[in-house]
């Protein structure tokens, strides 16, 4: 009897986490291009299906022309604009409840046949996961609905912190499934510095978040100072520091400065316990900063940003994948099964 999952189990879930990735370029997509309120209603299962003809389409744009985002910006959008933002905003839900099969399906067959034993409760509550996601998605669309011209940006940061766990925990498991279990213990001190990492990148995902939902790098597209200072007056504007653009500009770029001199000392400490993975996350945190940069640079531009802001957050998913597989390949080796009497 098998005592632990298949690997086939574990090449599924680090398929599902690429899948993921894959979401979350979408969701870039969409947001840069101002699709998120295309569609403004959640149909989990009809929603499948786009409008099919004319009158399809004029019932879909008229149903846009009423929330306040075309009523306060998008006056001037046609209806072959229209479908155009209709398109990354459908693509986008449509590969989210693909994920949901690409998960669910395998996971009872894989359940059926005990190649999951051992990892049930964990399998379903990624599957859990993936569904509050979908749910939080909607919450995040129903903010910029009738009052915003804009999703709410800590909705938009709930949705992709959201993601990133997901697809941390997906990369975690696939990968102790599919790597040999390791045969010494590195030190505790390098695997609590690597989850601090993690944590860290974390809260960095969320000011960049509040970055995108509140179009912040408008607020200031200079670089190295901001707009010309280095401590906005803003900071002491009273207003909270995830609230007031320029506040949140120089959070996400302080935090950033600070991960990448951590990702340094942490890789030179690491030398000794990893190998790829402590080269690739330096590598992926240095294209990291160079990509914030020359996004923020280029704020202005609409065809150079939708091509920068994508290319910034994928990297910024790869880092966190990246990580994820640094701190499972320096987990502890398993406790040595007791003899038997």
């Amino acid at each position: 009897m098998r005592s632990g999952p298949s690997r086939a189990v574990g090449i599924w879930l680090l398929l599902v986490a690429g899948a993921v990735v894959v979401q979350v370029v979408l969701g870039g997509i969409t947001r840069l291009t101002d699709s998120g309120l295309s569609i403004t209603e959640w149909q989990p299962l009809l929603g499948v299906v786009p409008p099919l003809d004319d009158a399809g389409w004029e019932a879909a744009f008229a149903r846009y022309r009423e929330i306040p985002q075309y009523q306060l910006l998008k006056r001037h959008l046609t209806l072959e604009e229209f479908r155009g933002i209709y398109f990354w905003e459908w693509l986008h839900r449509v590969w989210a409840r693909l994920l949901g099969v690409a998960f669910a399906a395998p996971l009872v067959v894989f359940w059926r046949r005990g190649l999951a034993r051992g990892l049930e409760r964990r399998l379903l509550a990624l599957l859990a996961l993936g569904g509050l996601q979908g749910v939080v998605g909607w919450i995040m669309v129903a903010s910029g609905l009738s009052e915003r011209v804009y999703v709410s940006h800590l909705r938009l940061a709930a949705h992709f912190l959201l993601a990133a766990a997901l697809l941390a925990a997906l990369v975690w498991e696939g990968l102790a499934i599919v790597r040999p279990p390791p045969q010494q213990a590195p030190p505790r001190a390098l695997r609590v510095a690597t989850a601090a990492l993690g944590a860290g990148l974390f809260v960095q995902f969320a000011w960049g978040a509040f970055m995108a939902g509140l179009k912040a790098g408008l607020a200031a597209p200079t670089w190295p100072s901001i707009r010309g200072e280095w401590l906005p007056a803003e900071l002491a504007s009273g207003r909270w520091w995830w609230d007031e653009p320029l506040a949140i500009h120089f959070v996400h770029r302080t935090l950033a400065y600070g991960l990448t001199f951590a990702i340094a000392w942490w890789w030179w400490r690491a030398r000794s316990w990893l190998r790829l993975e402590r080269h690739l996350v330096l590598g992926l945190v240095m294209a990291q900063v160079v990509l914030g940069v020359v996004t923020t640079l280029n704020a202005y531009f609409e065809d150079r940003l939708l091509v920068l802001g994508v290319a910034h957050q994928l990297v910024g998913v790869l880092l966190l994948a990246a990580l994820v597989a640094a701190a499972e390949r320096l987990r502890p080796p398993p406790a040595p099964l007791a003899a038997p009497p």
